[in-house]
C-alpha cells in the first residue's frame, strides 16, 4: 500500500491497523494481507485539537473510529477556571462505511493524550476536569457511552501521565516533572485494582533527554513486547527494560526526520488475517438488503 503521507498510527486492534495524517486522511490497513480500505467522507480536515480512537465492537463484528473534536481550546486562566469547549464525538463504523454524530456527553473533561489506548472493548485516555484533576475517561465500543476510572494513588499536580498496554491489561506510567529521576508503572487488573510493577530509574546519561521531554507533557509512550520486555518512548529515545530484571538493558538515539515527520507512538503489531474490505462489504449487503425488505413494505 502507498498511502498519502500518512504520518502516525491511530491504533492497532485484531491484525488491522488504523493509519492517518494531519489532514484527516485515513486508511484501515491490514499488512499482513495487504488490503486496506480508505476512510471516506471525514467530517474534520485537521488534526489540530482532536483526540483519536481506533476499537473493535465484538457484539457485532464492527470496527470503529473516533474523532473527538474540541471547538476551542481549553486553557487556565489566573482563578484556575477552564474554558468549557463545545465537545462533539463522531463514530466511524468500518461495517456500515459512515459517521454518526454525538454531542456533549464528555462537557467539562479535556483528554490531555491525542490517542486513545484501546483495551478489552474500551477506548481510553487521561483526563484532566476545570479544577486540574485527573482521572481515566473510556469509551465503550459497543454501547457507545462514557465511562471513568480513578488513577493510583499519588500526587496528582506536576506529574506526567501516559497510558500503556501490558499484555491484555491497561498499564499507566507516571513521572514528576520535577523530581524526574524515575517513573513508576502501574497496571489496572480484571479485579479493579491497580498495581504497581515496578519503578524505572533513569540513567543519569538520560537526564537531559527526561527534562525537555517532561517540558512537553503526555509525550512518553509505553508497551510490553511479544516477549515480555518493556518499550517506552521518550522522543528521541527508544528504550527496552529487561521484564525480568526492570533494568534498562538496551536504548537507542533515533533523529527524527523533516521527511517523514518523525514517529508518534509505539503499537504492538499481531498478525491476522482479518480483511477491512471483507467487513465492509458485509455491512454493505446488509444495509442492501434491509432497503428493499423497507422497499418491499
Amino acid at each position: 500500500m502507498d498511502p498519502p503521507n500518512l504520518s502516525f498510527f491511530v491504533g492497532s486492534v485484531n491484525g488491522l491497523i488504523c493509519l492517518c495524517n494531519h489532514e484527516l486522511e485515513m486508511y484501515i490497513w491490514n499488512p499482513t494481507i495487504r488490503k486496506s480500505k480508505k476512510i471516506h467522507d471525514s467530517p474534520l480536515r485537521s488534526s489540530s485539537n482532536t483526540k483519536l480512537g481506533f476499537g473493535y465492537d465484538k457484539s457485532c463484528d464492527d470496527y470503529k473510529v473516533l474523532f473527538i473534536n474540541y471547538s476551542s481550546l481549553c486553557y487556565y486562566d489566573s482563578m484556575s477556571n477552564v474554558s468549557n469547549p463545545k465537545i462533539v464525538v463522531y463514530i466511524y463504523s468500518l461495517r456500515t462505511d459512515s459517521w454518526t454524530t454525538v454531542h456533549d456527553q464528555i462537557q467539562g473533561n479535556f483528554l490531555t493524550n491525542t490517542l486513545g489506548k484501546y483495551i478489552d472493548g474500551k477506548i481510553n485516555w487521561i483526563s484532566c476536569n476545570r479544577l486540574g484533576i485527573n482521572k481515566i475517561i473510556s469509551f465503550d465500543i459497543a454501547d457507545e457511552t462514557w465511562g471513568t476510572l480513578e488513577l493510583p494513588i499519588f500526587r496528582q499536580d506536576n506529574c506526567n501521565y501516559q497510558l500503556g498496554v501490558v499484555g491484555n491489561d491497561l498499564s499507566l506510567i507516571n513521572t514528576s516533572n520535577f523530581t524526574n529521576t524515575s517513573s513508576d508503572v502501574w497496571i489496572f487488573k480484571n479485579c479493579g485494582v491497580w498495581t504497581k510493577l515496578f519503578t524505572i530509574k533513569h540513567h543519569p546519561d538520560l537526564s537531559l533527554f527526561m527534562v525537555s521531554t517532561l517540558l512537553d507533557p503526555f509525550t512518553i509512550q509505553f508497551h510490553e513486547s511479544n516477549n515480555g520486555d518493556f518499550l517506552l518512548l521518550l522522543p528521541p529515545l527508544i528504550m527496552i527494560f529487561d521484564g525480568s530484571t526492570r533494568r534498562l538493558k538496551y536504548s537507542v538515539y533515533v533523529e527524527e526526520s523533516v521527511d517523514d515527520g518523525g514517529y508518534d507512538a509505539i503499537e504492538i503489531y499481531v498478525e491476522s488475517i482479518v480483511n477491512p474490505l471483507t467487513i465492509f462489504d458485509q455491512g454493505r449487503h446488509i444495509l442492501n438488503h434491509l432497503a428493499e425488505n423497507y422497499a418491499l413494505v
